[in-house]
């Protein structure tokens, strides 16, 4: 049997754009490999348009990141030639949580925030908390001597209320890469893995602060250790579990924005995070590493979520014509987002 990696740029929209944080949330499945000695040539991408027609060498493929509307074909359930392990799912689709028989036969189910949890557990599932597979991400052993602020999909009235002394040492920076479609599928993923591999690196090795609203430029950096800055227009289900780690600054709250915020200590959590991990890929799930992780992520203060209305709008949509969801969400609402909204795409990635 092999191992599978789930890959996501198959899936880049119309756009022209791929949102990095997938790709990053692949590199937290390679870490979980690392640690439990996968051999490379055991393990197999596999792209999420491919999950329920696979066909093949049977595969154990962990699952981790957003479903929460059909790409070019439903992701579950899965093919048969698949058998899948749910780290660290987000969807709120009712087309995929009908699927009764499936998530019965495979669970215990990870969920990455608690409306995932929630709604699995509504319909008899067995589900847990577990947040972002992302916070195993390594601590960095270096502290940058030279300020370095980097400034990450942040809405553009944000900028008046950072100090002068950041703005001076300060870089805009995108998580979305602009994808070169000439190029095969293949290169095409090997670019976003190397874009994504670069920015990393560049966190890891510069960073003296991050500001962002992106999930996942801000779980990765809080597992580096990287002081961290959070901050949205509002906050949606999808960080209903950060919030256990860091506080989640609204529009409302800038002008009372700790600009010196200290590193978050994870490493007991990592560990734990990781017996769950590999408890859950060998098949032998481990309730007491599980439930260990759930319960310290529903033991928080909780941000109070706020979904705008034309992003509930559009989640609707996807529950019952998924295909016209896709196309308005890459032809009109993608000008509403803080990508489309400030234009900093930045070519050096």
């Amino acid at each position: 049997m092999k191992y599978g990696r789930l890959t996501f740029t198959a899936a880049i929209n119309s756009t022209d754009l791929c949102n990095l944080g997938d790709i990053i949330q692949i590199f937290a499945v390679d870490i979980i490999y690392n640690e439990m000695k996968i051999d490379k040539k055991d393990i197999v991408n596999i792209s999420v348009d491919e999950l329920g027609t696979y066909q093949g060498e049977k595969v154990l493929l962990p699952i981790a990141g957003y479903f929460n509307y059909r790409r070019k074909a439903p992701a579950f359930p899965t093919s048969h030639d698949i058998i899948p392990v749910f780290l660290s799912l987000y969807t709120t689709s009712r087309i995929y949580l009908r699927k009764q028989m499936f998530w019965e036969k495979n669970t215990p189910i990870g969920c990455r925030d608690e409306k995932t949890m929630q709604l699995m557990r509504k319909r008899g599932y067995d589900a847990w908390l577990c947040g972002c597979m992302t916070m195993l991400f390594p601590r960095r052993d270096l502290t940058p001597t030279t300020p370095h602020v980097f400034i990450v999909d942040t809405e553009p009235e944000l900028s008046k209320y950072i100090p002068a002394e950041l703005m001076k040492n300060a870089e805009y920076i995108t998580h979305e890469a602009k994808v070169d479609w000439k190029s095969s599928k293949e290169q095409i993923a090997q670019e976003m893995e190397r874009k994504t591999k670069n920015l990393l690196t560049r966190y890891y090795n510069e960073a003296t602060l991050i500001i962002t609203s992106r999930l996942h430029c801000a779980a990765p950096c809080i597992a580096m250790g990287i002081p961290t800055i959070v901050v949205r227009d509002g906050f949606d289900e999808r960080f209903g579990w950060l919030d256990k780690l860091i506080h989640l600054y609204t529009s409302d709250e800038y002008d009372q924005i700790d600009w010196n915020p200290q590193p978050v200590d994870l490493e007991e959590h990592k560990k734990h995070l990781l017996d769950m991990a590999t408890s859950l890929i060998k098949r032998e799930a481990d309730y007491d590493a599980v439930s260990r992780i759930h319960d310290f992520y529903m033991e928080r203060e909780r941000k109070k979520l706020h979904m705008p209305f034309m992003v509930r709008a559009y989640v609707w949509m996807t529950q019952y014509f998924p295909g016209l969801a896709g196309f308005i969400r890459n032809t009109i609402l993608r000008q509403f987002t803080i990508v489309g909204k400030s234009s900093k795409i930045d070519s050096k990635l």
